[in-house]
């Protein structure tokens, strides 16, 4: 499918109308969603918290039609994305595409009905996508981190990749956190205060993982959509544990693998956890560049608040014992 017919066949002659609508908070922002699909409109119920009845304006308007023509059936192929300027054009094999236009905040998509009725790759695959592409021009900023919830308050972790932020995220929550996220943690900013969002998408898990969650004895392992061989489960599922998708963050800290015995908790400036956080952000198209400015600030109100670094060698159940003291120290 191509750019020229996923806009021709949902806005070209109005052959195909869009008559189901719906508003959704997606991180903070305010969504629009016109469709000819119950299915579609379905798993957006089941990703977002939907404001039925509201009025006003919206970040992002989305018309996602589902064409009968199209034939795409399961397995999906591998997303591929091509960009120019301010347009991300994601395609998904026979099963559909998308195109985004960054700058007027507008996302048109043509579907095939399986790939419409396929619920989990909605959840899993194709929101987080498009939350991901389109964060910055709604002024939402994605940071490499997990979140832990508890009495909605939220323990930040942050970390370079490997640092076993997944791992202890799984167990933290089998101690009385609710789990909010393990890899990406979108967060949006109100007054000076900055909001911690997830979505209800698998946790990602190593293979080495089973070593401390023999629940996963049953589950398999497959290649996750970076190529990376991993368990994906869905945390509420297959370990028992409460799920929170908002929060205000309170914590802030930072896990390193060490070789030293034990953990060590040091305070690190604001200005290091700053410089942690936007070293990750990534490049963004000219034509919507001026969303730094937003997404700084975003950071520094996340951390406007004590920042710490954890330095350990000890497995993560040890470790979240120490997080949990933490947190109620």
């Amino acid at each position: 499918m191509t750019v020229q017919n996923c806009l021709a066949t949902v806005e070209g002659d109005g052959k195909w109308p869009l008559p189901i609508a719906a508003r959704f908070v997606v991180a903070g922002s305010a969504w629009l969603i016109t469709t000819n699909a119950l299915e579609i409109l379905a798993a957006f119920r089941e990703t977002f918290q939907v404001t039925d009845g509201a009025t006003g304006p919206f970040a992002l308007q989305l018309s996602c039609f589902v064409n009968p023509e199209l034939r795409g059936e399961k397995p999906w192929a591998r997303p591929h994305f091509r960009g120019l300027d301010h347009l991300v054009y994601a395609a998904y094999g026979a099963g559909g595409a998308m195109l985004i236009d960054l700058r007027q905040r507008r996302v048109i998509g043509t579907f095939s009905p399986a790939m419409a009725r396929d619920s989990s790759y909605w959840k899993c695959v194709l929101l987080p996508i498009l939350l991901g592409v389109s964060s910055a021009s709604l002024g939402i900023t994605p940071l490499h981190c997990a979140c832990l919830v508890r009495d909605g308050q939220g323990l930040i972790l942050g970390g370079d990749a490997g640092a076993g932020k997944s791992t202890l995220a799984v167990t933290l929550a089998l101690k009385n956190f609710a789990f909010l996220s393990d890899d990406w943690t979108y967060f949006s900013q109100s007054g000076s205060r900055a909001q911690a969002w997830g979505l209800p998408t698998p946790v990602k898990l190593l293979p080495d993982a089973i070593k401390y969650f023999p629940q996963l004895t049953d589950a398999q392992i497959a290649p996750s959509l970076n190529g990376e061989l991993a368990y994906e489960v869905d945390p509420v599922e297959m370990f028992g544990v409460d799920r929170s998708l908002f929060c205000e963050p309170k914590w802030l800290v930072f896990v390193e693998r060490t070789e030293d015995t034990g953990t060590l908790f040091k305070r690190i400036s604001s200005d290091d956890a700053f410089r942690r956080f936007a070293e990750e952000l990534e490049e963004l198209p000219a034509d919507i560049s001026s969303m730094r400015k937003q997404q700084l600030q975003t950071i520094r109100a996340l951390v406007n608040r004590e920042c710490w670094v954890l330095q350990h060698r000890l497995p993560p159940s040890a470790v979240a014992e120490r997080l949990a003291e933490f947190c109620v120290a």
